[in-house]
């Protein structure tokens, strides 16, 4: 009878340990992985112009959106946005914004940009992502035939 009951405490107080590591990774947005990219990496500057291939993110408490764009630097702001559609064509982002209108470019992704109906939007430039550093190239050991 004490070794059920001990065994019943038992289990009632590891289970939950248990339960709570076996939870699931959260998968990263598309904006987190680039964030998280650009964080290890670093960007080179970017200059003043118009930039296409650039992503342009669009949050909501909804989700994130990530899609293909171009967008006009002045000074190291963005000044102006155009969303790409699957034809090549493109459409300029009219939204209605809280604060800075153009947001200022921090290695390589802008801070970000609020508008009235709740949506945060950031534009980041991968081709200024500098390469990922180099490697030691390893080996092993000898192993039995040597």
């Amino acid at each position: 009878m004490k070794h059920s009951v001990l065994i019943a405490l038992l289990a009632v107080f590891t289970l939950p340990a248990v339960a709570q590591t076996a939870q699931p990774k959260k998968e990263l947005t598309c904006y987190e992985a680039y964030k998280k990219e650009f964080d290890e990496r670093g960007a080179y500057t970017v200059d003043d112009g118009k930039y296409t291939g650039v992503i342009i993110v669009v949050a909501t408490a909804d989700g994130t959106d990530c899609v293909s764009g171009k967008v006009q630097v002045e000074g190291g702001n963005v000044t102006n946005i155009w969303l790409q559609y699957e034809d090549n064509t493109f459409e300029f982002l009219e939204r209605k914004y809280v604060g800075n209108k153009n947001p200022k470019i921090v290695n390589g992704i802008t801070e970000p940009l609020k508008t009235t109906n709740g949506e945060t939007i950031y534009v980041i430039f991968v081709d200024k992502i500098k390469p990922k550093k180099k490697q030691l190239k390893k080996v092993t050991g000898p192993g039995n035939g040597f």
